[in-house]
């Protein structure tokens, strides 16, 4: 097997390389500049807050946005289901706020597949501001929050703004690996693209756009159909010829209660998503596998000790991208311990990038689904149903 040999030292001194790459392209994300100052006085900004089910750390959550240091703003909060158990909460948090103007607003019709942007069709048009400003539910913010994204819009030639993220306190083996993943391998990924072709996507955690971009996209309409509707907003502004720009601005995420399977599946699922949005890019991300590379190599050597200390080496250099990621950029509290998961969570990540090409179909809340090559969804049942 030594005519394997040569090839493989090629992929995992490709996979090294790449490390190092991320490594040089967090540091210069995240030493970035701030943006200018804000006029005065600042433009007004209006919060759109799909919300969906009540979570332990809901209140912390949602009560971020509701006290901003910032002096213009509205909050509005988007509920599909008039039976939800947020919607409580939601009253009370409205009420323990009066100074600061905020809505619930039921969000009953189903506009187009993705429910989270059916929500935000319906609040749009309810927007006092120009300045929009779009957050998932589970999204925790600083006070500096609306400050730092309405400064990043200020720069000439942006047109939408997109914050980095992590995940937060990790309860089970799979929120671990979820977490793990975030910071060794999404974030990295990202600080790369942004180093290497620039950003041409958004990052769906916490986003801002002037509504005059939006509309010029056709709305939130748009994106109705596509699962990566973040990755379509910021890919279509792109394509408007404004700059899509990623602040070094980290917000938090709650960190679900995942089993390994559900984080399996969660990981499939937005594999098979990227790799149709991005074919390219994902194609290349697969030389980034260097522990399997390094793995085979030592089985295909005859399990030689120089195999193995190559080995240690890779592992070692993902352990520092991950540990930097996570403790030095991100900030985040994932405990020491989960960091001895990285050799599993590599190894289940190489799986999870084969298996991508496997097919095209997806499950999501529930539901199975065909993507399109444009990204958007199609329902399998309602195509099968079409056919016959």
């Amino acid at each position: 097997m030594t005519y394997l040999l040569y090839p493989l030292l090629l992929l995992i001194l490709a996979a090294l390389v790449y490390q190092v790459l991320a490594l040089v392209s967090l540091a210069r994300l995240f030493s970035a500049r701030p943006g200018p100052p804000l006029p005065e006085p600042p433009p007004g900004v209006t919060v759109l807050k799909p919300v969906k089910g009540l979570e332990p750390d809901s209140r912390a959550c949602l009560e971020s946005f509701l006290t901003q240091d910032y002096p213009a703003y509205e909050v509005l909060f988007g509920v599909a289901d008039q039976g939800d158990a947020v919607l409580p909460l939601l009253d009370d948090l409205v009420r323990a706020h009066p100074q600061r103007p905020a809505r619930v607003v039921l969000c009953t019709e189903v506009l187009g597949q993705n429910p989270k942007v059916s929500i935000l069709r319906q609040l749009e048009p309810l927007a006092r501001h120009d300045l929009l400003v779009v957050a998932d539910g589970d999204v925790k913010v600083g006070e500096d929050f609306l400050q730092r994204v309405a400064a990043g819009l200020a720069e000439p030639g942006v047109g939408l703004v997109s914050c980095l993220y992590r995940a937060g306190p990790a309860r089970t083996l799979g929120s671990a690996l979820e977490a793990l993943t975030i910071s060794a391998d999404f974030i990295p990924s990202v600080a790369v693209a942004r180093q290497v072709e620039g950003i041409r996507f958004a990052l769906g955690a916490a986003l801002a756009l002037p509504r005059q971009v939006l509309a010029r996209l056709g709305g939130f309409a748009a994106i109705a159909d596509h699962l990566a509707d973040d990755y379509q907003l910021g890919w279509q502004v792109h394509r408007l010829g404004l700059r899509v720009d990623l602040l070094p601005y980290v917000v938090e995420t709650v960190n679900p209660h995942m089993t390994l399977a559900a984080y399996f599946l969660h990981q499939l699922r937005w594999s098979r998503t990227y790799r149709v949005c991005r074919p390219g890019g994902y194609l290349a991300f697969g030389v980034t596998h260097g522990l399997v590379f390094a793995l085979v190599l030592w089985l295909a050597s005859g399990l030689a000790g120089w195999a193995l200390e190559l080995t240690g080496a890779v592992l070692a250099l993902r352990a520092a991208v991950a540990l930097a990621s996570e403790r030095l950029y991100l900030r985040g509290r994932l405990r020491p311990g989960a960091f001895l998961l990285l050799p599993v969570k590599d190894l289940l990540a190489f799986a999870l990038w084969l298996l991508s090409f496997s097919g095209d179909t997806v499950t999501w809340r529930g539901r199975r689904f065909r993507l399109r090559r444009d990204g958007a969804l199609m329902e399998t049942q309602k195509e099968d149903s079409g056919r016959k």
